[in-house]
């Protein structure tokens, strides 16, 4: 097994879904229709009569809703993996407690529905009676319906079977696992570009403006390629490209003219795999590039500051100057007699070379100045 697939085996755990549903569905008979005198059914092998109802399917909505729920949990940091949902292993706390939250609210609607089923089933015989007879022939009891609702979830970890197992064919399983751990990216971004084609056909197309709520989307977008960016490279410069269009937005909407335009075009980029891993190739080789340039070179040395170097300490007087400092600056230096006691009264220094003392000055009170410290009057070169 390839050290890529040891790597994302190690960061994921994969969460299945057990979720039954009942959807009332009877398979239609000959006896069930009234036909007309003469007429005939087609035989099976050209064409199927088709299903029947046995309950008005409005009451089982809420079963749907809850697993669909239960899909949304796994998948908004997850992508679909051997049958469930391979999610980083730092999210199942998360999906666990909202898993349960759902357990929960799936058990009262089954208690809601089969306590009224009896009444339900007459109410909608009432609503057909003309095939009432076909609908009583085809009812399931309380108990047996009861037996086809459940909500349940397994979470497990997946590794591949050790070389000194007796484990017959392992390398061809080994083989197997570490192909379909390596497509992992692949329908990461197969199931973001579902989602951002889904949305552009929503909320884009015809369109010339969009409300803040479409950012909601983008941002489930961009936080499950984050979440799962140690999948594949690519990921992290498109989340980086993203977070640069996204937190430059106002905050409230709607978004028209430069900033729709903005949205349909990342819309765009999203909706097409291939174009996401493209987008994503590109940024990485810029960045990379970019990492090289500011590398600094094995022979390239920066000196230190010598330790016996002081700060100097400059006082002076901010003088009003004219808007051209060099006007007349030949004509200023012609004229221009020095002060000599003025320039006396200042010491020049030179840095030593390093571990050389250096001498004592005097300043310009005559009074001796330690080694090393200048005064507001001495400058060092």
């Amino acid at each position: 097994m390839s050290h890529q697939t040891e790597m994302i085996l190690d960061q994921i755990d994969v969460v299945k879904l057990d979720i039954s549903l009942w959807s009332s569905s009877k398979k239609l008979r000959p006896e069930d229709l009234v036909l007309a005198d003469g007429s005939k059914l087609p035989p099976e092998e050209l064409a199927y009569l088709g299903t029947k109802k046995t309950i008005d399917p409005d009451k089982l909505k809420g079963f749907n809703r809850i697993k669909k729920e239960a899909e949304r949990i796994c998948l908004e940091c997850g992508v679909r993996f051997l049958g469930g949902f391979a999610n980083p292993r730092h999210e199942i706390p998360r999906i666990i407690e909202a898993l349960d939250q759902l357990a929960v609210e799936f058990t009262h609607e089954k208690d809601q529905f089969l306590k009224g089923y009896s009444d339900d089933t007459e109410d909608w015989i009432l609503r057909h009676a003309e095939f009432g007879d076909a609908i009583r022939r085809a009812l399931e009891p309380a108990a047996s319906v009861a037996a086809k609702l459940r909500f349940d979830y397994v979470i497990f970890r997946v590794s591949a079977p050790k070389a000194d197992e007796p484990v017959p064919l392992a390398k061809p399983a080994v083989a197997s696992l570490d192909r379909k751990t390596k497509s992992l990216s692949e329908q990461l971004f197969r199931e973001i570009a579902q989602e951002a084609k889904e949305m552009i056909e929503r909320s884009f197309v015809g369109k010339t403006s969009v409300t803040a709520r479409i950012l909601n989307a983008f941002w489930r977008m961009r936080n499950k390629l984050d979440s799962l960016g140690f999948l594949d490279h690519r990921c992290m410069p498109v989340v980086d490209s993203m977070d640069s269009l996204l937190v430059a937005l106002p905050r409230r909407g709607p978004y028209v003219g430069l900033d729709f335009n903005s949205l349909f075009s990342l819309g765009q980029l999203l909706s097409d795999p291939d174009k996401i891993k493209a987008h994503g190739q590109g940024l990485y080789q810029l960045y990379a590039c970019a990492l090289d340039d500011e590398e600094i070179a094995d022979d390239q040395i920066i000196p230190a500051v010598s330790e016996s170097i002081q700060p100097v300490t400059v006082c002076a007087e901010v003088i009003d100057s004219p808007e051209d400092d060099l006007a007349d600056f030949e004509a200023f230096m012609a004229d221009y007699l020095p002060d000599t006691e003025a320039i006396n009264a200042y010491v020049v220094h030179s840095i030593p070379p390093e571990n050389e003392l250096v001498p004592e000055h005097l300043n310009s009170a005559g009074e001796e100045t330690p080694t090393g410290v200048a005064t507001t009057r001495d400058f060092w070169f």
